[in-house]
């Protein structure tokens, strides 16, 4: 591949993730619809660069807690070209209110920190490129055997139906 077409490939695949984050979200987010709306993205991303000669390597997203009001999510994935070199595909979002979330989402960021999912090409059409963070499973069942007190302060469960009263 001539010097030029590595240079300009490369510039195009800072470009394109600038607006990755760009009309992601709509009010009352669960973990579960992040996970539903970036999947497809970082897929396209992935095969778009697979058709320009990059081999996907691996990669992971994370929702991250920025402080008392905000989150923000980001992505890092690693490409190889024929030659061998490596290149990283990443994009930070600027911060995001957290009444963007739904209020078990929030916690669960608040206790968490950071919520990591690997990024795996997809095998076939429709898989999910993203894969379950292990910190937030166990997290999950932890939940799950605690005692169902009513203290406000502890977290609750990220998917869990809101309470109907």
């Amino acid at each position: 591949m001539a010097l030029e077409n590595k240079v300009e490939m490369v510039a195009d695949l800072v470009e394109s993730v600038k607006e990755f984050f760009v009309d992601l979200f709509r009010p009352n987010m669960t973990l579960e619809k992040i996970s539903d709306v970036v999947s497809p993205r970082l897929d396209d991303t992935i095969k778009k660069y697979e058709a320009q000669g990059l081999e996907y390597s691996a990669g992971k997203f994370s929702i991250k807690y920025a402080d008392e009001k905000h989150f923000q999510l980001e992505f890092e994935m690693y490409f190889r070209d024929g030659d061998g070199k490596w290149h990283k595909c990443a994009n930070e979002s600027d911060k995001r209110d957290r009444e963007l979330l739904e209020a078990g989402a929030w916690k669960t960021i608040q206790a968490l920190k950071v919520i990591t999912f690997p990024i795996e090409k997809a095998k076939s059409a429709g898989d999910d490129v993203l894969k379950q963070d292990d910190k937030l499973q166990e997290y999950r069942e932890q939940q799950m055997l605690a005692p169902h007190a009513e203290d406000e302060s502890k977290p609750v469960e990220a998917f869990a139906e809101p309470d109907k009263k």
